[in-house]
């Protein structure tokens, strides 16, 4: 059997011939000769590309600027409308309170006039069911008393009481009619 010994080497740098290494210096050169040669061709077309992203971030940049500054004047404008809606909230929530304050006075005055002229109404109804009343009593103590009257004297008046009664009222009778027809 054979036996390979590997030996140690060192980096192989510029050596073609050796096939199991490559050899890594030509291939940092040939690298950098192709790095040169893509800087060559793109340097103008990354240049105008860096320069053209580079104005188009300055615009960007300055209108988002522009932008920021409408929105702080907007907000200044959204506050003091909203500073100024407080205010007439304010104001009309005072107006409203004010005219609910005058019509509450207006509903108390006229709740007291009709109950002062509800009040002289129940007055008056009052009194003239009182004198409605004592009027009716009056009709009924007369009515007694004539028919009490009637009563007693019915049962008490004789015929030669009942003969004098008549005289005397037609003595009275031609007593008012005598002056009368002096006249």
């Amino acid at each position: 059997m054979e036996h390979e010994t590997h030996e140690a080497h060192g980096m192989n740098w510029f050596d073609w011939g050796n096939k199991e290494d490559p050899a890594l210096g030509f291939m940092f050169i040939n690298f950098a000769i192709l790095a040169v040669i893509v800087y060559m061709i793109m340097r103008k077309p990354i240049s105008k590309m860096v320069t053209t992203r580079r104005e188009s971030l300055e615009a960007a940049l300055k209108e988002a600027d522009e932008l920021r500054e409408a929105a702080r004047k907007a907000l200044r404008l959204a506050k003091e409308r909203t500073d100024t809606l407080d205010l007439e909230m304010a104001r009309i929530r005072e107006d409203i309170h004010n005219a609910g304050l005058a019509e509450s006075q207006r509903i108390n005055e006229d709740a007291e006039r009709r109950l002062k002229r509800m009040e002289d109404e129940s007055a008056a109804l009052l009194e003239q069911e009182v004198a409605g009343m004592s009027a009716e009593i009056r009709r009924e103590v007369v009515d007694a008393i004539v028919s009490t009257a009637q009563r007693v004297i019915t049962e008490k008046i004789q015929d030669s009481d009942h003969d004098r009664l008549a005289e005397d009222y037609t003595k009275s009778m031609n007593e008012i009619t005598s002056p009368a027809k002096e006249q």
